[in-house]
């Protein structure tokens, strides 16, 4: 044997022991990661078989709240954001309301939309509309050591992805999403646990007139019998006016106030508060929050009023400084209307939507005002309605609260 043909023969067992090496290492490295993905697969397909019992069963249980219509149970599954510790959670409170509850009627508590689903869906069907699918784990390359990368260019990580397919399939996901309905919409303030809370946190008649002032007018706010609302409005005036009576006769000097900084706010809050009530939502912590879009100039209006009754009410006490808490709070309500308009005037979505093009304040009185037909009847409604703005000549933006440009 030559030197040649000996150099030759030895390099092309180097190199072949080198490739079964580097062959042994890449299988190892693709059994590796077969059976990291396996692994990850199978505890995902468990996670997936447990969540669809648990979702099957949670809308199961709504539906015993239905009389069994699984559209209904939906929709209270969907008002929790269609999570199981929401449902879970919600599904305990409505249960609570129905053991104590003689009438229960779970149509007090839920206002729901129009049915979407078809008679067939079973509670299994709905379950896979809110479990995600299995995992593939299919997404990190695998790439052959040393010599292989070169010689051999095999698809090493779909040869694992196909073997992981065989060993742990993830099945069909179709179904996630694929049944859409409104959620139903809660009335929290008719729940027990509201009701409670709110009972147990109204105030107490306190020491002194302003005390019972503000307890008597915060049940007035929660009260809805008319004969004892009338019972409990007389109550009220008696209080102001035994008030108003002892602060006129002691306020003398303008430079000194008969009511404290504290009692001066309570009055005015109380007041703008309890015409307020029909926009607060109230959380089951009592986290109180105003439902605000789309009932800004209804607030207005009712802010307005409370204001002015405030006005009309406490000026008879000749107390300077609550007078100046009054007008503060109407400072207040401007501000938050001017911001109002130039949110509105900013936006151009919104500015499309709300302002209407006038020649002049004249014009704009008159497109607030219906078109009428000779019989008296209404032909065309106004091209102003409440909540819209123009701007004035001078430039100045102006808003229609139904009955008056502020």
């Amino acid at each position: 044997m030559s030197f040649a043909t000996g150099f030759v023969t030895g390099l092309a067992k180097s190199v072949d022991d080198q490739l079964k090496n580097d062959m042994l290492r890449t299988q190892k490295r693709m059994d590796g990661m077969e059976q990291y993905r396996v692994t990850r697969r199978r505890a995902d397909k468990e996670r997936k078989a447990k969540e669809l019992d648990e979702v099957a069963d949670l809308i199961k249980q709504f539906a015993s709240f239905t009389g069994g219509d699984i559209d209904k149970a939906k929709q209270l599954y969907d008002s929790q954001g269609g999570t199981i510790a929401g449902g879970t959670a919600f599904y305990k409170t409505l249960d609570e309301n129905r053991n104590s509850l003689k009438d229960f009627d779970i149509n007090t508590i839920a206002e729901f939309k129009e049915r979407t689903l078809s008679e067939d869906v079973t509670f299994n069907d709905l379950a896979k509309n809110y479990v995600k699918g299995v995992n593939r784990y299919d997404n990190e390359p695998i790439k052959a050591s040393g010599l292989l990368s070169i010689f051999d260019r095999g698809k090493f990580g779909e040869q694992v992805d196909k073997r992981v397919d065989e060993q742990a399939p993830i099945g069909s996901s179709a179904d996630y999403g694929k049944y859409e309905s409104t959620p139903a919409n809660i009335k929290r303030g008719n729940l027990i646990q509201a009701i409670k809370y709110e009972k147990d946190n109204r105030r107490k008649y306190g020491s002194n007139y302003v005390e019972d002032l503000i307890s008597l007018e915060e049940e007035y706010s929660y009260e809805t019998d008319d004969t004892k609302k009338t019972a409990l409005n007389a109550k009220i005036k008696k209080r102001r006016a035994d008030i108003i009576a002892e602060a006129a006769g002691k306020n003398k000097d303008s430079k000194t106030s008969f009511f404290s900084k504290p009692d001066r706010n309570r009055i005015v809050k109380s007041a703008i508060s309890s015409v307020m009530k029909k926009y607060e939502k109230k959380s089951l912590n009592g986290v109180i929050t105003l439902a605000l879009e789309g009932n800004e100039v209804e607030m207005f209006n009712r802010k307005a009023t409370a204001i002015s009754n405030l006005t009309s009410t406490w000026s008879k006490a000749n107390d300077v400084f609550l007078n100046q808490d009054i007008a503060n709070e109407q400072n207040i309500l401007n501000m938050e209307i001017k911001a109002y308009k130039l949110e509105n005037y900013t936006d151009k979505t919104k500015y499309k939507e709300k302002f209407v093009q006038v020649k002049n304040m004249a014009d704009a009185l008159a497109k607030t005002k219906p078109t009428l037909g000779t019989d008296g009847k209404v032909t065309e409604s106004a091209k102003i309605q409440k909540g819209q703005m123009v701007i004035n000549p001078e430039g100045v933006i102006k808003l229609w609260n139904g009955e008056q440009w502020i």
